[in-house]
This record gives structure tokens, C-alpha cells and sequence, in this order.
């Protein structure tokens, strides 16, 4: 009878922690549409959405598809945790169609496309100062608006 308490109490822990990573990522997603989706107007949220827990020294990419004569607002934010973090908006040829710094944070960059094309948003966040900061990890959101 013992052992079968420590095995259901041993697949109950496995169960937790691997479920852990999941309810991270849907809690970064709700933080991310509750806080920043407002900050899209007066543009429409068009559902394209994407959310990432990163740490310091960590990066994401993703890429979307934006429709010609279409104007869009990108929309990247991250949690105050994290502090501002750089991106930029590359096509398919990694040529740079914008770019922003956390030494000088620019969350909104809105463009009119003329063709239909996949376009790549990269977003890294810088590595913290000093040895001795805890790292941290936060949630960081990428949110795509357009003009009716």
C-alpha cells in the first residue's frame, strides 16, 4: 500500500512540473492581451498574436504575414521585470524595415504594406549589468493591429 502511494504522490509531482511551462505561457498570454492589446488603437487586434516567457540573454522569432495595400501596427511589449528589450522587423531577406533599442524603446512601428509578404519579428533581451542581479524571467508580447 506504501508503494503505491509514493508512486501516484511521484506521477503527481511529474504531472506538476511538466504542466508548469504551460500555465506559465498561458498566463504570460493573458497578461499580455489584458495589459498591452489597448495600446493597439486605434488600430484592430487582428488575433495575430504571439507571447514568450525570456529571461536575459534570450530571443525569439516569429514570423507573420501581413496582406498588401493593409495598414498594420506592431506591438511589442515585455513586463517590467525584464525592462525594455530590442527588436526589429526583418523580410525575407533579413533586410532591416525597423529596429528598436532598449536604450531607446519604441513599441509601436506602424507601415502600410504594398505587396503581400512574410515579414519576421526578432526580439532579444538584453543580458542584465553586474553579477550579482538575480535573473529574471518575464513575459514579452509581439501584437499585430490593422486599419478597417
Amino acid at each position: 500500500m506504501k508503494d503505491l502511494r509514493t508512486i501516484i504522490a511521484q506521477a503527481a509531482f511529474v504531472a506538476a512540473v511538466c504542466s508548469m511551462p504551460l500555465s506559465a505561457d498561458a498566463q504570460c498570454r493573458s497578461y499580455a492581451k489584458n495589459k498591452w492589446v489597448p495600446e493597439l488603437s486605434p488600430y484592430k487586434f487582428n488575433e495575430s498574436f504571439n507571447a514568450a516567457q525570456l529571461a536575459p540573454g534570450e530571443d525569439a522569432e516569429v514570423s507573420l504575414t501581413f496582406y498588401s495595400g493593409q495598414e498594420y501596427r506592431i506591438l511589442v511589449r515585455s513586463h517590467p521585470i525584464l525592462g525594455e528589450v530590442n527588436w526589429k522587423l526583418v523580410d525575407a531577406g533579413n533586410k532591416i524595415i525597423f529596429e528598436s533599442l532598449a536604450d531607446d524603446p519604441k513599441h509601436v512601428f506602424d507601415f502600410k504594406v504594398a505587396n503581400t509578404q512574410q515579414l519576421k519579428v526578432q526580439v532579444w533581451v538584453p543580458n542584465s549589468e553586474g553579477a550579482n542581479n538575480m535573473m529574471h524571467v518575464g513575459c514579452v508580447g509581439i501584437l499585430v493591429g490593422f486599419k478597417e
